[in-house]
């Protein structure tokens, strides 16, 4: 679960990971200046700082990790995650640095919305605020950090609506690009099967040793193991039945702030910018503007239709709902001024950094505290699982000591103290398999494989969250099936191989006797194929794309064949352009909203990346020698 929420943080860094929105800018160098101890690089005097750096790094990683569960070190390692890293920092900071110049921020509504639909914090399908505190206390995970992660982490994509609000893709050049991939085509067809030149095809057993010795890699079984494990997971060792109530009183009166909603409204509002170093006469603009405003729903108009008709933030579509927030959560003037209205009751015109606000509210909510009964069955989960953290290694350290003494791993694990904590056993794997199917590290992988048999690892390995002590049951070594194994299916594919040979032989032959590139009436049996797009793919004719792609290279069908055969699934065949088939009206309409959509995403995109290069082109940025950014040469 901890993976899941911090991965919602994490994804500008998915993006950055895979080449989605990284622009990069080869004048940024690794080491361009000696600088500061404990920084990476500044942009615009905004600092990146080695522990930032370092968190990305392994943000980068984990995400990688995630989408390629088998990626080697040797694949990460050509990956150039520091560069990409560092590019994706600068970026970061551009982007937030544009979004402050801009007055763009993640409104509280946004968050809240975000927040709220996160499979984690969800209770009987809605999302619950008691469990949103606890999931974030069991995983000590501060709500005040978590929430400006959260923002932080949304504010790039709001920034790149704002920047890409324009994009669009023309109708015509849509049509265009639709009816050019969406054309298909059909091929008649003659078909000289594989199957007919079976009895011609069988081979030699001296081919077959042959195949055999020049092929023997394909029929190599990896080594493998089978283990024995204790996993001490601190969510299954923790028993709350362990925590006495003067215990969990005493936690709760130490966390209260935990367990207390505080006081909150819900308001509306109507934003009109203006920057903060604007000129007098901007300034002056602005404020009549509001004041206008102002006027029309004091003299009776709808305060949410105002704000959907003449609002300039992300809230307008919503009648500039904020929905309900605290006074932390908004800039301290705006919430000095929404806090001391009544209910129903608007502000004059509140002036902020973004620009001038009235604000309306429309409810008022007293800070509450949770009382401990109600919350004294979490909390009590909370601090058993928090003991069973802190001791891991202790327990984990108690079973590894039973187990290098002798006992078996089903007697090692009740020296875990917890009847949850069972020895298990595994089939046979390869080092390639034991990540995925125990959860741990490749390295902790290769150590298992060059265990003997009957071998405890000397130290328990973590799984996560939690640690195994492992012991190897079994192992085989690598080694190459025996022919005898394989050669049934070594003949099969010989045989297979040589019948599609004579049958490519066959239709060449027959080819050369075409008339005129025409074969004689009823000598032949012509068929016809399935529809077929460009990608040359053809339903039950062929996977094999030549002869889809030949057919799209014809400008026109034709009475004459093409000049050459080509291989299929089931042989080979000649073959003409029989008939091409446009899409129609129909058709397109029914397309045409995914094609535009896709071409406007498109289009917003390579926008957005321009917007990225412009501001790297007007930015003063610095890169400094540190050894965050030099690890392949450690």
């Amino acid at each position: 679960m901890l993976d899941g929420i911090r991965s919602n943080a994490q994804s500008f860094w998915v993006k950055v990971a895979f080449g989605i929105i990284i622009v990069v800018f080869v004048f940024w160098g690794i080491g361009s200046y000696s600088g500061p101890k404990g920084l990476v690089a500044s942009v615009n005097g905004k600092n990146i700082t080695e522990l930032e750096f370092q968190r990305a790094y392994m943000a980068m990683e984990e995400n990688i990790r995630r989408s390629m569960p088998n990626v080697t070190s040797e694949m990460l390692e050509s990956m150039n995650i520091e560069q990409r890293v560092l590019q994706g920092l600068i970026q970061e900071k551009l982007l937030e640095y544009a979004a402050e110049q801009a007055g763009v921020t993640v409104t509280p509504h946004e968050l809240r919305a975000f927040i709220s639909q996160l499979p984690y914090f969800m209770k009987d399908g809605k999302f619950d605020p008691d469990t949103y505190r606890d999931v974030l206390a069991k995983n000590n995970m501060n709500l005040q950090k978590f929430e400006a992660d959260q923002a932080k982490s949304l504010l790039p994509a709001k920034l790149q609506r704002l920047v890409t609000a324009g994009a669009f893709a023309p109708e015509a050049g849509a049509r265009a690009l639709f009816e050019y991939f969406a054309e298909r085509r059909k091929v008649d067809y003659i078909l000289f099967p594989a199957e007919d030149y079976k009895d011609k095809a069988s081979p030699t057993p001296d081919e077959i040793a042959k195949a055999y010795e020049k092929d023997s890699s394909k029929f190599t079984v990896p080594a493998k193991v089978s283990v024995e494990y204790v996993r001490l997971d601190p969510s299954v060792m923790g028993e709350p039945s362990s925590v006495s109530d003067d215990e969990a009183k005493a936690a709760y009166e130490q966390r209260i702030t935990q367990f207390t909603d505080s006081e909150k409204i819900h308001a509306r509002h109507i934003l009109i910018r203006v920057a903060p170093n604007a000129g007098e006469k901007d300034v002056a603009k602005a404020e009549s503007e509001i004041k206008a405003l102002e006027e029309r729903i004091r003299g009776g108009e709808d305060f949410a239709e105002v704000a959907k008709a003449s609002g300039q933030d992300g809230t307008a579509a919503q009648g500039g709902d904020l929905g309900w927030f605290a006074r932390e959560q908004m800039v301290p003037e705006f919430s000095k001024a929404a806090f001391a209205l009544g209910d129903g009751e608007l502000s004059a015109p509140v002036r902020t950094q973004f620009g001038f606000h009235l604000i309306k509210k429309e409810e008022h909510q007293d800070a509450k505290v949770h009382p401990f009964e109600e919350v004294k069955d979490k909390l009590k989960q909370a601090l058993a699982s928090e003991a069973a953290g802190k001791t891991l290694e202790e327990k984990a350290d108690a079973v590894l000591a039973q187990a290098l003494g002798g006992k078996s791993l089903a007697e090692a694990a009740q020296a875990s103290g917890s009847a949850a904590v069972k020895a298990e056993a595994s089939s046979k794997l390869s080092q390639e398999e034991l990540p995925g199917k125990l959860g741990i590290r490749e390295s902790d992988a290769q150590t298992i494989m060059l265990a003997s048999p009957g071998t405890v690892l000397d130290s328990a390995i973590p799984a996560g969250a939690a640690l195994l002590v492992v012991k190897v049951v079994e192992s085989s070594p690598q080694a190459v099936k025996p022919l005898d194994e394989v050669r049934g299916e070594i003949s099969s594919q010989l045989a297979l191989q040589k019948a599609r040979e004579l049958a490519l032989e066959a239709a060449t032959q027959a080819r050369a006797g075409f008339a005129g590139g025409k074969p004689a009436e009823g000598v032949f049996e012509v068929r016809t194929s399935e529809p077929f797009g460009r990608n040359g793919f053809i339903p039950g004719l062929s996977t094999d794309p030549a002869l889809g792609l030949a057919a799209f290279d014809l400008p026109e069908p034709a009475e004459t064949w093409m000049d050459k055969p080509f291989a299929v699934t089931d042989g080979a065949v000649l073959a003409r352009l029989s008939s091409i088939e446009a899409p129609g009206d129909e058709d397109w309409k029914k397309a045409e909203p995914a094609i535009t959509a896709s071409l406007a995403e498109e289009r917003a995109l390579n926008m957005f990346q321009t917007f990225i290069a412009q501001l790297g082109a007007e930015a003063k940025v610095k890169t400094y020698n540190s050894p965050y950014l030099n690890r392949r040469s450690r």
